[in-house]
């Protein structure tokens, strides 16, 4: 199963070594800094919006044909953006990266899962948010060091071919013990496509509007019918599948509350990390005056704690359902924000970064649990829908949450720093509504821990559902 975590990491590097690339790829292309954006969107759109889509097919037709193809679609990606000399080019390149990784991510996950007792089911997600978490550290760290030492183009070579190798590795474990198609129930169903079409629409659109809100503004008409398209597409979307043959998502996991829950904690676990993570580098680099490499190192206290305590969480959900370690983690991260609330011009770090800490151990304790919530709601067989959609909520808990602390950070920061004393308005506020989302959190692993005592039926056994 090695090669399964080694594609979950090189998916992520992809995903999280970018901006450290951004400013030679800047001077290099000779593009200007809004074009850049859309070398970030490149890849997360796509990614979010086709995931859930990629996860069911892999369901229908065996999850591990897809992960191949996946796998191999994205080493291909990263060989066409390490030979980019246009923007257009280097774009085009990063969508084929994101079609590779919304087939691998979910297929990849579905068998790992397969291939895991039911009641270790936590501890394996708990070792899988470890892996991501690694990569977040890894990818940044590893980029820049072939970037220095070759060229940002070497370091898209150089992953593309490690994905290249490891697809090769994987593919022949997987004829050897003829795994090829295993899985594969559905075949003769018709698939979901307007389904699958309206909820692809749906996600892109609001995605895009939340990309371009801090900078379009509440007043443009592109962004408010976006947003009410968006209600729209989700309204219809429901009524496609109570009617559809083989529904992309089944309606009856859009009315179980443990499903809801645990995509409800997975979006809200995002939107506070995506303002953290989007506003402590501000801090660093504006206020503190950090360069990027410091600013990325300074950053690792979170990921490292994720890296060693993300198992941890997930046994707790395997010994006392996913609720415990929720409630927990939630608390815990509050307590980080309202210390993060407190940062000023002239704050040392170790406070910064034992918040930090603080901050990764409650990530470390909610991600898995909540992603068990959600999987423990369909049999197996589903798991590549249901991770899928999981994931989809995360991009757009990421998408809102940096939405959020861009437009409070922009219209708070003061002019100047010099001679402030006290929290820093603007960083303050983005903390203390960090803190606020962490309550619906806790709310929720409440009630997952009150369904668990109400319902001796446990997760994935009698009432899970087959999708």
């Amino acid at each position: 199963m090695f090669y399964l975590y080694l594609a979950f990491l090189l998916s992520i590097m992809n995903l999280t070594s970018i901006k450290i690339l951004l400013p030679e790829i800047m001077l290099d292309l000779g593009v200007s800094l809004n074009w850049l954006t859309w070398v970030v969107n490149a890849y997360t759109l796509p990614v979010a919006a086709l995931i859930p889509i990629a996860g069911k097919i892999g369901d229908n037709h065996g999850p591990h044909r897809f992960f191949l193809v996946g796998l191999f679609t994205l080493g291909l990606g990263s060989l066409l953006c390490g030979t980019a000399f246009s923007l257009a080019w280097l774009i085009t390149g990063r969508v084929v990266q994101a079609l590779g990784a919304a087939m691998l991510v979910p297929n990849s996950l579905a068998i790992l899962l397969s291939k895991s007792d039911e009641d270790k089911r936590g501890r394996v997600l708990g070792i899988w948010g470890s892996i991501g978490a690694a990569g977040a550290v890894v990818g940044p760290v590893v980029s820049g060091a072939l970037a220095d030492f070759f060229s940002w183009r070497g370091s898209f070579v150089i992953i593309g071919i490690l994905c290249l190798v490891v697809v090769a590795a994987a593919a022949r474990n997987m004829f050897a013990n003829n795994e090829i198609g295993t899985l594969a129930k559905r075949e003769n169903k018709v698939f979901d496509i307007t389904g699958s079409l309206t909820l692809m629409t749906a996600t892109t659109g609001l995605l895009l509007a939340l990309t371009l809100l801090p900078d379009l503004g509440w007043e443009n008409n592109w962004i408010r019918a976006s947003l009410v398209a968006f209600v729209l597409l989700i309204f219809t979307f429901y009524r496609i599948e109570k009617t559809a043959e083989d529904p992309l998502l089944n309606p009856l996991l859009m009315r179980d509350p443990r499903f809801n829950l645990g995509l409800t904690i997975g979006f809200l676990e995002q939107l506070v990390v995506a303002g953290t993570m989007f506003v402590l580098p501000i801090f660093f680099n504006t206020v503190q005056g950090y360069g990027a490499g410091t600013t990325a190192l300074l950053l690792t206290p979170a990921a490292v704690v994720v890296v060693i305590f993300a198992p941890i969480g997930g046994r707790l959900a395997d010994r006392f359902g996913p609720g415990f370690p929720v409630i927990i983690g939630m608390t815990v991260r509050f307590f980080s924000f309202l210390m993060l609330s407190r940062i000023t011009v002239d704050m040392a770090y170790p406070y910064i970064g034992a918040s930090l800490a603080l901050n990764g151990l409650g990530f470390a304790l909610t991600s898995a649990p909540a992603l068990q919530s959600v999987l423990s709601t369909v049999r197996p067989g589903a798991h590549g829908i249901a991770s899928g959609v999981h994931n989809m909520i995360r991009f757009t808990g990421v998408a809102a949450g940096t939405t959020i602390g861009g437009i409070v950070i922009y219209a708070m920061i003061p002019v100047s720093f010099e001679g402030w004393v006290g929290p820093i308005p603007g960083f303050r506020e983005t903390y203390l509504l960090g803190a606020a989302a962490c309550l619906p959190g806790i709310a929720a692993g409440l009630y997952l821990t009150w369904l668990r005592a109400a319902s001796p039926v446990q997760a994935g056994k009698e009432d899970a559902v087959e999708i």
